[in-house]
Order: structure tokens, then sequence, then C-alpha cells
């Protein structure tokens, strides 16, 4: 039984997450493919709320994929995609673009209580495509103004949503994690592993001999 698949995402840490468990994985994102990569319109629309921007994203990055399975005519594999969002309040945290904004997240996050939601697509056709969010909550310590200009003067917050990677020296800051630990680095494990199993892509493909 095969344990390949396609994972539409630039993310590494996403690509770790599916390897560590198993997966073979061919790659379906701008690195791999820069010419005709899936393209996904990621501004937020007018009324949405952050949980269904985030549900929305992950799908688009999906269709995707599978627009360009078919158009290339490649070997029809699941498809996983994904997107994560840092939200506080109705308001979704991106990659900071500057050190500048990234010292207002942390101020805005310091000493509180924030919602991580992770959106999982997998499928292999737009009428199976399957979709799940896993939504954690995370608490930081009161951050005095060093500490903050410390981790905004790492190149750590910069490509990651909401500005910090709960897996690196922002943990350091977490004084509580409830929900997926894996769902906030970016792939919730339990939940993608749920879907995939639906595909013949569940535990059974990843151990057996």
């Amino acid at each position: 039984m095969t344990s390949r698949i396609y994972l539409a995402s630039k993310s590494p840490r996403r690509r770790e997450i599916l390897a560590g468990l198993g997966y073979e994985i061919c790659l379906l994102a701008p690195e791999a493919s820069p010419a005709s990569a899936p393209q996904t319109d990621e501004e937020r629309r007018p009324g949405e709320s952050a949980r269904s921007y985030v549900l929305r994203t992950a799908r688009e990055k999906a269709l995707g994929a599978i627009r360009m399975i078919e158009e290339k005519k490649l070997e029809v594999l699941p498809v996983v995609s994904a997107d994560t969002t840092v939200v506080f309040g109705e308001t979704i945290l991106r990659k900071p673009q500057s050190v500048e904004e990234e010292l207002r997240f942390l101020e805005l996050l310091s000493g509180k209580t924030h919602v991580v939601r992770t959106a999982v697509a997998v499928g292999t056709t737009e009428e199976n495509l399957e979709t799940v969010i896993s939504e954690s909550r995370v608490t930081f310590c009161t951050m005095t103004d060093s500490m903050m200009k410390l981790y905004a003067g790492t190149d750590e917050p910069y490509d990651k949503a909401g500005g910090y990677a709960v897996q690196g020296l922002a943990g350091a800051f977490i004084t509580h994690i409830e929900g997926s630990y894996s769902g906030i680095v970016g792939l919730p494990v339990f939940e993608t592993v749920e879907l995939l199993s639906h595909f013949g892509r569940g535990l059974e493909s990843l151990t057996a001999p």
C-alpha cells in the first residue's frame, strides 16, 4: 500500500510533519513549480469571518493543485493543503512585514490568549474534497519591552503567521496551550491523518511493510 501524497504548500514545517509521519511527499507548491504553481487569493473578503477565511484559502490551494494535476495529466494522488491563521478577536495577524509590525503584534499578544486556526483540505477532485479546522488557544506571558525587541530582532518571526514560532524561541513566552500543538505549528496531525484515511492514506498506509 502506498503512502504517496501531494502537498500543495510551500511550508517546510508542513512538509517536515508529513515526512515525519512516513508519507512520501510530491510537492505541488511555488518552490516546486514557479511558473504553474497553484495561486491563491489570500486577501480577506469584505464581511468574511476569520474562520471562513482560513477554510476558503486552504480549499483554494487544494483546488489549484487538483487543477494542475488534471492539466498536466499527473498521477492521481490525494492532495493535502492547509492554511494557518493567528486571530485576536476577529483580527487576523499575518506574517509581519517589518520589525515595527512585529512589535505591534507582540504588544497585542502579550499577557493575553489568542486563537490559532489551521484549516486542512484533502481530496483528489473538487467533488470529493474534504476540509476540517483545528482550533487552538495560546496564552503569552506579559512580555517586557526588552523581550519583545529581542525577539523582533531575530529572523524567526517574519515567515510565520502571527509573527511567532511556537516550536522556536517564542516557546519561551508561551504559558499555556489548549488544543493541537502540531496545528499551531501548521498542520494538525490527528485531523490530517483522519482525512487522508478517507483516501486510502491512513495509518495502514504508513505501517504496511
